[in-house]
């Protein structure tokens, strides 16, 4: 999760975290083989500890333009990424995409971001 956040959010040290995270995510692609979650064929522990891969780091890349996550380069992953977000226990508990996706536009972004209130 470091180089991950380091290779889409630093500038000084970009391209050395590039590497880094893209090995680390090799590593889980590599997990996944021919299974639909790393346990099989049910969601387990590992796929939860990867959300932040799942939901946040696609997040994270679309508005940094960083291109660290492809489908060129990890299709397994982009694929248990889609299986991942599918399923209804998981959107359920993930937050608003809008408002993630404003939040971090406002971080990268700081003078042209809306207000962000929350709803009642």
């Amino acid at each position: 999760m470091a180089a991950a956040w380091k290779a889409c959010w630093s500038k000084d040290e970009q391209d050395k975290a590039m590497e880094e995270a893209s090995e680390l995510l090799r590593a889980l692609e590599n997990e996944l083989k021919d299974k639909k979650f790393f346990g099989g064929d049910r969601i387990g522990l590992v796929d939860i500890a990867a959300d932040f891969i799942g939901f946040w780091l696609r997040l994270i890349q679309e508005v940094t333009g960083a291109k660290l996550l492809t489908k060129e380069k990890f299709p397994k992953l982009c694929d248990w990424i889609d299986e991942f977000l599918s399923c209804n226990a998981v959107k359920e508990s993930l937050p608003p995409r809008e408002l993630l996706l404003a939040f971090l536009q406002a971080r990268v972004f700081p003078s042209s971001a809306p207000s962000i209130s929350p709803s009642k």
